[in-house]
């Protein structure tokens, strides 16, 4: 399910898909009929809503102009408001968002004074709340009423709660009243260098939200454990200093003994738990692929084991693209994380891509990728594969895919892509732009603002900065239309460019 599928009701989520895509069209004589028959809603149903977002707009920004034109027509060339405004506009009246900010940003959340704050009935609360706790049960997480909270392992509850106001703000505001802006920076700033997502753009944007997060949950003296499966990475190792937490919290804030090495484990942990390397003079990466490799562990074995099983079946032609640190990094990021949990775990990725129909090169390399993990659980030392083979398997698979599937090109437009920092996020809009033949793309460097030819981003914070910025705002939950949409702007660029001059 999508991200707003889970935190908006129908009639919430109804008025979003079609901001979405007037903001898309971006045309000043869009017709009611065609916005109607595109979404499958009748002319009425489309003219009221249009009257909804039209007054919704003026309450965002009181000099908004009128988006309504005559003869039925629509003007979103007016829009000032972004999407991810307009999300969050409407986020603040969705029971599941606004239940997460309530027991996040209070000492003593309960569910009565939660329905009595904002004016809902406990059923209320129970029906909209149904489609976000079927999503967290997978990760065995459930909701608590009596006292308002997430529970289960805190890894997962972290990340889950990282994911659903991410997506919910994309950086636009800053949804933690209890912890000051300034205070989650400066955390983040001191655990940067461990993190890839810190030398990337929207990357760099996202640290201070896990760490608000790590405040929120430890000042209600919410802990995480330290958990033994970490030991070959993170015991004696001094790249993970386990001092550094308390030294930057403070003698005032600093964390008991017990709490804090758990507390700094999961820090580390978090800087490995997802597919984050797309840079392959990461330092970070550097790092990982030495500490693995150096200490005898499960995790590298197994996937050494792969890449020697893969290079043989998978990739027989070329076998050498599987010496790539990136993806090497990245197989073993997914490794650990499953080595450590054993169970599903919360990402992005889910939440925003659209399911899609598998192709035939999906389909072959999924079926060689399971073939050998059918096999490896066979293994005692590898039996925990059997309860989590399937997403396993997956994930695997979408970091392969790109260079499994990856054609000869040349390339002629340069494109900085600047998305949320996560390889699962980022690897189809590259997949995309390199199976064109006529693209450059790698991720977006403010210093490089005068070298693009465009820039694909998700969140439209660039254009705000650098409003002479070419920059083409792509949802991360987008459909094949779009990406129709997007090969023409390209491609009319690609021609414009080539254009010889007499």
């Amino acid at each position: 399910m999508l991200y707003e599928e889970l935190m908006m009701d129908s009639g919430m989520l109804t008025k979003f898909k079609v901001f979405k895509r007037i903001t898309q069209i971006n045309q000043s004589d869009i017709s009611i009929t065609q916005l109607s028959e595109e979404l499958s809603l009748n002319y009425q149903q489309v003219f009221i809503i249009m009257n909804e977002i039209n007054h919704d707009l003026a309450k965002v920004i009181s000099t908004h102009p009128s988006i309504l034109q005559k003869a039925g027509k629509i003007d979103s060339t007016n829009l000032l408001v972004t999407i991810d405004e307009y999300r969050y506009f409407l986020l603040k009246k969705s029971v599941p968002f606004q239940f997460i900010l309530y027991f996040l940003n209070h000492d003593s959340p309960n569910i009565d004074d939660f329905c009595q704050r904002y004016y809902v009935s406990r059923s209320t609360v129970s029906r909209k709340m149904l489609p976000l706790k079927r999503h967290v049960k997978q990760y065995n997480l459930r909701f608590t009423y009596t006292e308002a909270n997430l529970i289960g392992d805190e890894r997962a509850v972290r990340v889950a709660l990282f994911d659903a106001l991410w997506l919910g703000t994309r950086g636009t505001i800053w949804p933690f009243k209890s912890v000051p802006r300034e205070e989650a920076e400066r955390l983040a700033e001191a655990f940067s260098e461990y993190f890839p997502l810190s030398r990337t753009y929207l990357g760099s944007k996202e640290l201070p939200y896990f760490a608000a997060i790590f405040l929120c949950r430890t000042r209600k003296k919410i802990f995480v454990s330290y958990d033994e499966r970490y030991d070959f990475l993170m015991q004696d190792n001094p790249y993970y200093d386990f001092e550094r937490l308390n030294k930057e919290l403070g003698p005032r804030q600093a964390l008991p003994p017990k709490y804090t090495k758990g507390e700094s484990s999961f820090i580390f942990f978090l800087a490995h738990y997802a597919p984050f390397y797309t840079l392959d003079d990461d330092p970070s990466l550097s790092q990982t692929l030495h500490d693995f490799s150096i200490r005898p562990n499960s995790v590298y074995e197994l996937v050494q084991e792969f890449l020697d099983y893969a290079k043989i079946n998978i990739f027989k032609k070329e076998p050498e693209v599987l010496d790539k640190p990136v993806l090497i990094g990245n197989l073993l990021n997914i490794a650990f994380t499953f080595y450590v949990l054993r169970q599903p775990f919360p990402n992005l990725q889910k939440l925003v891509e659209l399911p899609r129909k598998k192709k035939k090169a999906d389909e072959l390399l999924e079926t060689k990728i399971q073939v050998f993990f059918d096999e490896k659980v066979k293994e005692k030392e590898y039996k925990f594969i059997y309860t989590i083979k399937n997403p396993l398997v997956k994930m695997f698979k979408s970091v392969l895919l790109p260079v499994y599937d990856k054609p000869k090109h040349s390339e002629h437009l340069n494109i900085g892509v600047a998305f949320e920092h996560n390889f699962l996020l980022v690897r189809r809009i590259y997949q995309f732009l390199n199976d064109l033949g006529f693209v450059d793309s790698a991720p977006y460097q403010e210093e490089l603002n005068e070298q693009y030819d465009l820039v694909i981003s998700s969140s439209l914070l660039p254009r705000k900065k650098y409003p002479e910025l070419p920059l083409y705002f792509w949802d991360l939950s987008y459909d094949e239309e779009e990406l129709a949409d997007l090969y023409r702007t390209l491609q009319q660029l690609f021609e414009k460019k080539n254009i010889v001059q007499e």
